[in-house]
């Protein structure tokens, strides 16, 4: 994995990062106590911050007070930043939860504002990002009408605009969620948490264990915290742990599940490896029932974790792509689910993309030769890629 060129602003802030977050979550006096060195440069160490969103998180530590006050000052602006973008996430999260209340429609809110109450009890401490909206796959054409008549639309490119179709179908298969854009607000829906769904429970059990949260004296029906402690797990794992917040996520979930459901969860192998990256990442004691440090696939797993979150975000493989990426994608999203049906979604999903069955330039549907035509573009565009 040694040919592509790690970010050098990666590399100067990542140290620094993690020791801040190891003496936030340790356990022991003596480490909570510890200053954290300075980074250096304020603008290198940002753009680490930044790339793992990590702002609202480190400003709360005790260990960076020690940091230069140019240092200090730029990581304040940043993190205040990131408040004033999570207070406009807020509110339209508010739009489309009372939207969905006057449609009538079962839906659960994920990650964001939810996760973030769930966790720390602050709805704006995750920072910005989007709202994601998790339904019955019975009830997508109506929830799909519902956001439209909220003004959000399906950008070209991205997914079947017809789902009553053959493809339309099989895009819904294989995916599990829908983007949508309004200005510059994306809200993804859901109708399965992952592509990878033998880890996870179907909606209707979903649905009967959540958890309903007040955000601004609304009801905000979200995931239960074994459900959200589960899905954190299958998201980072599937991501590759690319992010030091999905760890600071799972971290801040772990505090509040019940140690004796570490023996059950760690069978599921997302959990069992995505616990390992996050205590790696962040020291808390508290993932440790959740994990088992002796195994060699949580020992890959810390080491892969570790590579991806020196890279830009997105990067999953070393170099300009070549198709070798496919398999190493395919095998490792696979890994996550011990179900035969899931390897075929997976195979199937990376083979025939859902965004592959709509035009970018003009947003129609295409089907079957239309499809083949845009992936045989695409990998001459990528093929092109290789110097």
């Amino acid at each position: 994995m040694g040919h592509s060129q790690r970010s050098p602003s990666l590399l100067q802030g990542l140290p620094a990062l993690r020791q801040a977050l190891h003496r936030q979550f340790a356990s022991q006096p003596q480490t909570r106590s510890l200053a954290i060195p300075d980074p250096g440069d304020p603008e290198l160490l940002l753009q680490a911050v930044r790339r793992h969103r990590l702002a609202l998180v480190l400003i709360s530590s005790g260990g960076v007070h020690s940091w230069s006050t140019d240092t200090l000052a730029a990581l304040r602006e940043e993190a205040r930043q990131q408040q004033r973008a999570a207070l406009a996430l807020i509110a339209d999260t508010l739009e489309v939860v009372a939207a969905l209340q006057r449609s009538g429609l079962r839906a659960l809110l994920l990650k964001g504002p939810a996760l973030a109450l769930q966790t720390t009890g602050q709805p704006w401490s995750r920072g910005s990002g989007d709202i994601d909206v998790l339904v019955a796959p019975a009830d997508l054409p109506r929830a799909l009408a519902v956001f439209q008549e909220l003004g959000f639309c399906q950008p070209p490119g991205q997914f079947p605009r017809n789902l009553a179709t053959f493809w339309g179908r099989y895009c819904q298969w294989v995916g599990h969620e829908l983007p949508m854009k309004r200005h510059s607000r994306w809200l993804d829906l859901h109708w399965a948490l992952n592509t990878v769904r033998a880890p996870l429970p179907p909606f209707e059990t979903l649905w009967v264990d959540r958890q309903t949260l007040t955000l601004n004296h609304h009801p905000m029906p979200t995931l239960s915290m074994e459900h959200a402690f589960r899905h954190a797990c299958v998201h980072a794992a599937s991501d590759q742990w690319m992010e030091l917040r999905q760890m600071v996520d799972l971290a801040l979930l772990a505090r509040r599940m019940p140690p004796q459901a570490g023996l059950r969860l760690r069978r599921l192998r997302c959990v069992r490896l995505s616990c390992a990256t996050a205590y790696d990442a962040t020291g808390c004691a508290e993932l440790l029932p959740f994990t088992d440090l002796t195994r060699s696939d949580c020992l890959q797993a810390i080491a892969r974790a570790r590579w991806t979150q020196e890279r830009p975000p997105r990067t999953t493989a070393d170099g300009a792509w070549h198709p070798g990426h496919w398999l190493g994608t395919v095998r490792q999203q696979s890994s996550l689910s011990s179900s035969p049906i899931d390897w075929l979604r997976v195979i199937a999903r990376f083979s025939l993309l859902p965004a592959a069955f709509n035009d970018p330039l003009t947003g129609q549907d295409v089907g079957f030769l239309g499809m083949l035509q845009s992936r045989r573009r695409r990998l001459w565009q990528r093929l092109e890629e290789h110097p």
